[in-house]
């Protein structure tokens, strides 16, 4: 009995007059059946039409694709002109197997297709595969649904999902899906999934049932490497054992390959080994190569798979011929540091196989035994907090000796210093005078390398004010010369000179200054191409000696006036006062009487006065005279007597320090009659 598919034979008929309106249209092939699904009987015929505008082609469900003798297909051209292509499929005792999707499409665009599901029922098969007592294997992938492809053979078959031994799974449409086309679906696999499932059908009162035994792949590599961190090297006729490990979890089949050189023809033997853990497991694979070659060197690549996992890691093998040892400057045979540096590392340019022994010599000395700030590395010397004693030869001695090969390089290492002046380490609280008229040498002691070159600098000090200048102060280079003007001093010489002084190299700039007449600051410059230092000099003319002195201007003798000088430099003191200082003996009444005089003091700002109440004594006299180089407070004792006699302080104030400074002379006031007397007295003892 033929069973046809004639249901909507006479449209087909009548459209393929309007061929010629419908070929623009046809982007897609077109069957006979409207509807996606079609249910027929076991055991009948199946025909389908299809046409297009192109050549067309079929896909058949996967159990008719295994068995096609009771299928045609025959193709043809069809419409009023011919225009379209036409083609007819016919399965003859279609069976529950050949349930599935027939597809037609274009040959050369197999995108472009349309499809008819098609049930073919059996009274005694409910399900489209047929199984042995053997389960099939259904994969529970990460992030993929599970599927349990129970197809039916007819829409509307009742099937039941039970997990062994007896728990029936309910689909939901949500966790649990049914599809007659697909079987279950479930969405969201988890742990509950793992074990035998089976899908039961109930039909004629017979229970048919397939089972299925779900596992779950895992295909994470955790880890791969090989034995060697970086590239092998070996001499021609030495053997090769290069071994790649993989670690992966538990239940992972993993397979390692290898690619090399030598590939072709077969030249490396490979093992492997398996070792399990508690909660990972270790494959390790062994390429073995029992003598080099040079071809044999190159990249050997470990390949790593575990389903679609695939991870790889590789290293380059080098062959040579014969040991070597190649040892030359990197730099040059001269290197310079500079003292102060954290680190510098003498380093040649070294290559050699096998590993050298390396030992550096310093001055012909082992470098790492001399000195605690040295430390070898690799075939580098590495000198830590660098400093100027590290100058010196250096040697380095390379060897192999199972080969007997030996090299050895020499090369200098200078110390580049920056300069210091050696007198700036030494504190002056007092910057010091120099005498008008006087003939002067300044000195300016360096320590450097390269030895530095030393100039000098001079500005001379402001008409007021201390001597103190701004940071951006001009200053003028000193030269020698005589013929000078008011603001500067006559030079006799400039030079310096190197010295062994406290057992180092020293420079030494000289100054000589002809005649101090202007007060200023010479700074003198050490420099060399790694840097320069510098010191100011305060250069103050004085007509005073040591810059501050009391005088006593005439012999004081009762009756007449008394005259003391306090003179300081101009540039070095201020604020001058004079006091008078009490004798230790004096008992002091509660009241100042007429007779004794407690305190003394008159200041270069305002004229002292005498601060006992003396009507009949006339007033104390004080003068400043301001000159050239100094101050002068003069300090004068009208009609003197014996109770002026004691002694007189002159007080200054330091201008750099800011330090007060006392300076005392003792005042005896003379009796002219006394003095007579006595005179007379020892002239007559002698007559």
């Amino acid at each position: 009995m033929i069973y046809f598919v004639l249901f909507f034979l006479c449209v087909w008929r009548s459209s393929l007059g309007k061929d010629h309106h419908t070929k623009g249209r046809l982007s897609s092939p077109v069957l006979d059946v409207e509807g996606k699904e079609l249910v027929m009987e076991a055991n009948h015929t199946l025909q389908l039409h299809c046409r297009g505008r192109w050549e067309l082609s079929w896909a058949f469900p996967v159990g008719l694709a295994k068995e096609q003798s009771s299928m045609v297909v025959v193709q043809s051209r069809c419409g009023k002109q011919e225009h379209l292509y036409c083609s007819r499929l016919t399965l003859t005792s279609a069976q529950p197997q050949h349930t599935g999707s027939f597809r037609c499409r274009y040959r050369h665009k197999d995108r472009k297709q349309t499809s008819l599901y098609v049930y073919i029922k059996g009274s005694q098969q409910p399900f489209v595969e047929v199984q042995t007592e053997i389960p099939d294997v259904v994969y529970m992938k990460e992030g993929e649904p599970l599927v349990f492809p129970c197809r039916v053979t007819a829409p509307h078959i009742p099937v039941s999902l039970v997990k062994f031994p007896e728990q029936k799974l309910i689909p939901d449409q949500k966790n649990i899906i049914w599809n007659s086309k697909q079987g279950f679906i479930i969405p969201n696999p988890t742990y509950h999934y793992i074990g035998l499932f089976s899908c039961e059908s109930r039909l004629n009162g017979v229970l048919y049932s397939l089972k299925y035994l779900t596992h779950r792949p895992v295909n994470k590599i955790l880890d791969v490497y090989l034995n060697s961190t970086g590239p092998v090297r070996l001499l021609r006729g030495e053997s090769l054992a290069l071994g790649c490990t993989a670690t992966a979890e538990w239940n992972s089949r993993v397979s390692i390959s290898w690619t090399y050189p030598g590939q072709a023809n077969s030249s490396a033997s490979i093992s492997r080994r398996i070792v399990k853990g508690s909660s990972s497991v270790m494959f390790h694979s062994v390429l073995s190569i029992g003598q080099l070659s040079r071809s044999d060197r190159g990249t050997y690549t470990c390949h790593v798979r575990s389903g679609p996992t695939l991870r790889e890691t590789n290293t380059s093998v080098i062959v040579y011929d014969r040991p070597f040892i190649r040892l030359k400057h990197r730099h040059g045979p001269v290197v310079d540091a500079l003292a102060g540096q954290k680190f510098y590392r003498l380093s040649p340019k070294l290559r050699a196989f096998p590993i050298p022994e390396i030992i550096w010599l310093k001055d012909g000395l082992v470098a790492a035994e001399s000195c605690s700030r040295y430390h070898v590395e690799g075939s580098s010397l590495l000198i830590r907090d660098v400093a100027e004693e590290d100058a010196g030869v250096y040697t380095v001695l390379v060897g192999i000796q199972q080969y007997g090969l030996y090299r050895n390089l020499t090369l200098s290492l200078v110390v580049n210093v920056k300069p210091q002046i050696g007198e700036k380490a030494v504190s002056l609280q007092d910057p010091g005078t120099y005498r008008h008229g006087s003939r002067q040498t300044l000195l300016c002691t360096s320590q450097g390398f390269p030895p530095p070159q030393i100039h000098w600098l001079w500005h001379p000090c402001p008409e007021k004010g201390p001597c103190e200048l701004p940071s951006n102060t001009k200053r003028h280079p000193v030269i020698m010369k005589t013929n000078v003007t008011s603001r500067e001093n006559a030079i006799l010489s400039i030079s310096q000179r190197q010295e062994v002084l406290e057992g180092k190299k020293k420079t030494v700039g000289v100054l000589m200054v002809a005649q101090a007449a202007v007060s200023g600051v010479y700074r003198c410059i050490a420099s060399n191409h790694v840097g320069k230092d510098k010191r100011d000099i305060y250069f103050y003319v004085t007509d005073v000696p040591n810059g501050f002195s009391i005088d006593l201007e005439e012999e004081p003798r009762e009756g007449n006036d008394g005259h003391l000088a306090c003179t300081a430099n101009k540039f070095l003191y201020t604020a001058l006062s004079w006091k008078r200082a009490m004798p230790t003996h004096t008992v002091m009444p509660a009241r100042p009487t007429p007779d004794i005089i407690p305190i003394l003091m008159a200041t270069s700002t305002a004229p002292a006065q005498d601060i006992v109440a003396k009507p009949t004594r006339p007033a104390l006299v004080t003068k400043l005279w301001m000159g050239e180089f100094s101050h002068t407070l003069y300090l004068t004792l009208p009609n003197l007597t014996e109770q002026d006699s004691g002694t007189y302080i002159c007080i200054a104030q330091h201008l750099l320090s800011g330090e007060e400074l006392h300076l005392e002379t003792q005042l005896k006031v003379i009796d002219p009659i006394s003095t007579n007397l006595r005179k007379q007295y020892k002239s007559n003892i002698y007559k």
